[in-house]
C-alpha cells in the first residue's frame, strides 16, 4: 500500500511539471492558425527554453521517470475489476500517452541529431500533408492531444469526485478542439502549405 501511494504521489508532481511543458508545446502549436512564421518565431522562442545542455536532459529524463511510474499505475488499473468510464478512460489515456511519448520523442530526437534536421513547422506538417503519412499520422496526433486532456479529466474526476462537476467532460471536449485546430492549421486546411525540398526529401530517405 505504501509503495503505490508513493507512485501515484511521485506521479502527480511529475505531471505537474510536465503538464507545464506539455500545455506550453500545445498552446505553441495553436500559434500555427496565424500561419508557419507565427509558429516558427514562438517555437523557436520556447525551444530556447527547454531545448538546452541543462533542461533538455532533466526533462527526458523526468518523461522516462513518468513513463516507468505510469506504467505501473496502468498495470493496477488494468487488473481492478470494475474501473467504471473514468477508470477506463485513465487506463486508455494513459497508455497511449506512454506510446506516444516514446515515439514522439525518439522520432524528434533522430531527426535532430540522425538527420541533422530541425522539428519545426514544416517537420511536423509534412506527415499530415504528405501521401500515405497523413493517412495514419492525423489520427496518431489527434489522439496524442486528446489522451493529454482525456487523463487530465479524469485525474480531476478522481480528485473531485461529484464536486468536478462538468469540468472532466469540459476538458475532453477541449482537447477535441485543440488537436482539430492544430491539425487544421498543420494539414492546410487553414492556408496553402508549401513544404521546403528539404523536408520532401526527408520522407523521401522512407521510400516515398
Amino acid at each position: 500500500m505504501f509503495a503505490s501511494l508513493t507512485l501515484v504521489r511521485a506521479h502527480r508532481i511529475l505531471a505537474a511539471g510536465l503538464a507545464v511543458f506539455i500545455l506550453g508545446h500545445l498552446a505553441t502549436h495553436l500559434t500555427a492558425v496565424a500561419g508557419p512564421q507565427m509558429h516558427k518565431q514562438v517555437l523557436g522562442a520556447t525551444q530556447g527554453l527547454y531545448r538546452n545542455p541543462f533542461v533538455e536532459p532533466v526533462l527526458i529524463a523526468a518523461l522516462l521517470t513518468q513513463i516507468v511510474i505510469g506504467s505501473r499505475l496502468l498495470a493496477r488499473r488494468w487488473g481492478e475489476a470494475d474501473k467504471g468510464f473514468w477508470g477506463w478512460a485513465q487506463l486508455l489515456s494513459g497508455g497511449y500517452l506512454i506510446a506516444f511519448i516514446l515515439i514522439h520523442s525518439s522520432a524528434a530526437l533522430s531527426t535532430r541529431h540522425v538527420f541533422g534536421m530541425d522539428t519545426d513547422f514544416y517537420w511536423a506538417a509534412a506527415t499530415v500533408n504528405l501521401a500515405p503519412f497523413k493517412y495514419g499520422f492525423f489520427p496518431y496526433y489527434a489522439l496524442g492531444v486528446i489522451s493529454v486532456f482525456t487523463h487530465l479529466a479524469a485525474a480531476v474526476r478522481f480528485g473531485w469526485g461529484e464536486r468536478a462537476g462538468w469540468a472532466p467532460p469540459a476538458l475532453i471536449a477541449l482537447g477535441v478542439a485543440v488537436a482539430t485546430v492544430i491539425l487544421a492549421s498543420l494539414g492546410g486546411a487553414l492556408y496553402p502549405i508549401d513544404l521546403p525540398p528539404a523536408n520532401a526529401a526527408y520522407f523521401e530517405k522512407f521510400g516515398f
